[in-house]
């Protein structure tokens, strides 16, 4: 079973990052995670930022869950330490 945190987004950093202010957390959770933590979107790979479509990325994500409450399922991190995180609204 994965580890499974519900919190509300904070700041979208890109296409396929955001931060997350951290709320709940399963109670079989194998790990323990931090008040704040920045996700990455399993499976996403949007444009960087320096470019045109890397902008349009970003505020599509922020139009889709900026502000919202999400719920993650935590596949694990990356070399960033970043969670990287199956993502649902709440």
């Amino acid at each position: 079973m994965s580890d499974v945190i519900w919190g509300q987004v904070a700041r979208v950093i890109d296409g396929d990052t955001f931060d997350v202010n951290v709320t709940h957390y399963h109670k079989a959770n194998a790990y323990q995670y931090n008040n704040v933590e920045r996700i990455r979107i399993a499976g996403g790979n949007a444009p960087e930022m320096g470019s045109l479509a890397g902008i349009r990325a970003k505020a599509q994500l922020e139009s889709k869950i900026g502000g919202q409450n999400v719920k993650l399922i935590v596949k694990g991190r990356d070399s960033y330490q970043r969670l990287v995180c199956d993502v649902a609204l709440a």
